[in-house]
């Protein structure tokens, strides 16, 4: 009995807006991971290629980033429910148009289409930060990131489709089972609380049109008045979006062609990350949570280095310990530093600060994509990953010397 009062209390912030959150993110992620499990494969039977996947990449991720500084703008101004709402719904119909694209150029202007309806992610984190006690921040982004590998069949169902289906049916059945998923909820997050007890009533959608310029540039300068422990943890964070994604999406190419792994293997795989990360994103929220934020963003710097260089020089048992340090750094980072960014942002900055930041970061995402996607193809499949693990020396170095964390935490 005591032992359950424990975890009563441990896991009592998970009700209201957290636990709807909780619930819409597990069926997203779920349903998500199966296409993505064969995703750039989708893409090549689409008449694409490595570089192409590259390409598709940067052009969402260049447009997310163009709406995450209106998005954060438009979460502290007229609230975060409405906008999270509306735009949940928009997301459902482009997972349609991914399961019927009949080429890669279609499929890419979809993916545009999705990264604009992503307004709401801002919002979205700026609802769960309000919403997550500050004790209790390391725990409860952990949560998420929990979340994010809780798909451990996802890998293996995708499998089952593509050797029942083909690879090209079954990917369009995948992206029709993600678009249920999306719809179920929508209507779900329509049971969000506001977090904000003041906001403008307004259409967001013509807001975001008409108050772009303003957005920018109340945006950034929010972001100028934060403090430089927060702008070089900023600092750190960007460079990882760079180096992650300039790898991240070329892992199931080097691994099917150079290690010559085959494709149920690779789902197989991609189960074992999903298990590593389960196993290891509750101890790394209480880690976070007893020790602070910084060491354990350290060493979620450090792990990256050797899970890129075994991936690259390995068999199929060491790509297994790669994914294994993989797993755990992706983890660590994922939960130090929303949990630190919270500790230093104002609750009343928060969206924008979230927007200016995700601006930069997706940014980023979308040119190491680009960058990664043209290394592997026309350079060495290999130099994307040496080139990454080469970038988290300075991640680590600037972590270490340059930030600290806040005597105080935000509410």
């Amino acid at each position: 009995m005591a032992i359950l009062a424990k975890l009563r209390n441990e896991f009592s912030f998970i009700r209201g807006n957290i636990l709807v959150n909780t619930v819409t993110l597990a069926i997203i992620l779920v349903t998500a991971a199966i296409p993505y499990t064969y995703y750039p494969k989708y893409i090549e039977e689409l008449g694409g290629n490595p570089y192409i996947v590259g390409v598709i990449g940067f052009a969402s991720y260049a447009t997310l980033a163009l709406v995450q500084i209106p998005g954060g703008y438009l979460a502290d101004k007229h609230g975060r429910r409405q906008l999270i709402v509306i735009m949940t719904f928009s997301v459902s119909i482009t997972y349609f148009l991914f399961a019927v694209a009949p080429n890669w150029q279609f499929f890419m202007i979809a993916s545009i289409l999705q990264n604009l309806f992503l307004v709401y992610q801002p919002a979205l984190q700026a609802l769960v930060a309000d919403s997550t006690p500050p004790e209790k921040r390391g725990l409860g982004f952990s949560i998420i990131n929990l979340l994010h590998y809780i798909s451990v069949p996802s890998p293996i169902i995708a499998g089952v489709i593509a050797v029942q289906f083909g690879l090209l049916p079954g990917m369009r059945i995948a992206y029709l089972i993600v678009t249920a998923a999306f719809l179920a909820v929508a209507i779900l997050r329509v049971r969000f609380k506001e977090t904000l007890t003041k906001t403008v009533e307004g259409n967001p959608l013509t807001e975001a049109i008409k108050n772009f310029p303003k957005s920018i540039t109340e945006s950034v300068k929010a972001l100028k008045t934060e403090s430089h422990s927060m702008l070089f943890l900023f600092g750190s964070f960007a460079i990882y979006h760079f180096a992650w994604f300039m790898c991240s999406l070329n892992l199931i190419f080097y691994a099917t062609d150079i290690v010559n792994i085959k494709d149920f293997e690779w789902a197989a795989l991609m189960t074992w990350f999903s298990i590593v990360n389960i196993l290891s994103a509750l101890p790394c929220g209480k880690i976070v949570d007893r020790f602070g934020r910084k060491k354990p963003l350290m060493m979620a710097w450090f792990l990256f280095i050797p899970g890129l260089i075994g991936f690259v020089y390995g068999n199929i048992v060491i790509t297994s310990i790669s994914l294994l340090f993989l797993g755990v750094a992706l983890i660590l980072a994922n939960t130090a530093y929303p949990a630190l960014m919270a500790d230093f942002v104002a609750r009343d900055k928060r969206g924008k600060i979230i927007g200016s930041t995700n601006f930069f970061f997706n940014i980023l995402s979308s040119l190491g994509q680009l960058a990664g996607g043209f290394m592997y193809q026309y350079l060495s499949p290999a130099l994307p990953f040496l080139l990454s693990a080469i970038l988290f020396v300075p991640c680590f170095i600037l972590t270490l010397l340059r930030v600290q964390e806040p005597t105080s935490r935000e509410v």
